[in-house]
Formats: structure tokens, sequence, C-alpha cells
């Protein structure tokens, strides 16, 4: 496949309630990434779990998830990110600290 059917191509927000669907795309990191996507009862993204840090370990574990809680119908989401603990090898619920850099544990 050409790297323009790869770059930034993500599945679509709605699907089969409750399907898994595994992809590859070009990530910003260069290479292809590999992520799965979870969609709950309603047919809309609930998890993105990404297989890859994109290239940025200090803003990213590999792997990480991502959970999307739909608000206003099903038209927005809030996005909670959550990163490998290095101390337990845990997923935690985390962010980008802007001060440090680097991801802070905020569970």
């Amino acid at each position: 496949m050409p790297d323009k059917y790869y770059k930034n191509n993500y599945v679509p927000d709605d699907g089969t309630p409750g399907a898994r669907f595994d992809f590859s795309r070009l990530g910003s990191s260069g290479q292809i990434e590999n992520s799965r996507v979870i969609y709950d009862q309603a047919g809309k993204q609930k998890f993105r779990i990404d297989y890859s840090d994109h290239g940025n370990s200090l803003h990213h574990t590999n792997p990480h998830m991502h959970e999307y809680i739909w608000q206003d119908g099903g038209k927005s989401a809030r996005e909670i990110k959550y990163f490998i603990d290095p101390e337990n090898g845990r997923l935690r619920k985390g962010k980008t600290n802007i001060e440090t850099n680097r991801i802070e544990f905020i569970d």
C-alpha cells in the first residue's frame, strides 16, 4: 500500500457493535504502527490500543490505550489515556506533564 493510505489513517468512530478491529498505519514515528480498536455495544469506538510509543517514549509507552467517553448523543468524545507504569507493569491513567515533558500518572 502507498504511504498516503497509512499516514494518520485511523478506523472510523462508528463500527459494528462489540467488534474488534486490528489495523496498521504509517505513524508519526515514520514506521508502520499497529493498533486495535474495540467498539462498544452502541457501535462507537470505546478503546484504541496502540502498540507503539510513536517514536516518543517520554509521552507514550508501548503499548498504551485511549478510552473514549461519548457525549452529546455520540457527537463528541472525551479521551482518557492509559500508559504502562514501569514500576509495576500495570496500565494506569495518565497525562503528559507540560512542565516535565513526561508521563504523569493521575490515578
